[in-house]
């Protein structure tokens, strides 16, 4: 049981981590689709036109990049308190055991008196 939420946690964990690695890129291709599709009735220039959206895309990324990470270390809070639950259960559950197994000897070795009336 420990092992399969162990193993569950790190592939979680190693998910967010490329998750948050990937950049998204911004071709040469979508930035002119992006300016050619502005509303043409207006003069704009084309080159601060493509430097605008260039920073706006890097904006964005590096705030989904931000939150991502935020995100991944919420999970990992998460999992973590969760796995020292699981380890504190197991922790109680083996000294239940011991004190169990202590109470059976003891009680096979306490001789056996009927009661007299």
């Amino acid at each position: 049981m420990k092992i399969i939420v162990v193993i569950s946690f790190l592939v979680v964990l190693g998910l967010f981590f490329f998750a948050t690695q990937v950049p998204i890129t911004l071709t040469d291709d979508e930035v002119a689709k992006a300016v050619s599709e502005t509303s043409s009735e207006l003069p704009v220039d084309e080159e601060v036109l493509e430097r605008a959206v260039r920073l706006s895309v890097e904006k964005l990324e590096k705030g989904q990049s931000t939150r991502l990470k935020y995100l991944a270390a919420a999970y990992f809070v998460i999992w973590l308190v969760f796995i020292l639950y699981l380890l504190r259960l197991g922790q109680q559950q083996r000294e239940l055991d011991k004190r169990l197994s202590q109470l059976e000897q003891t009680s096979d070795d306490s001789p056996s008196t009927p009661d007299e009336e």
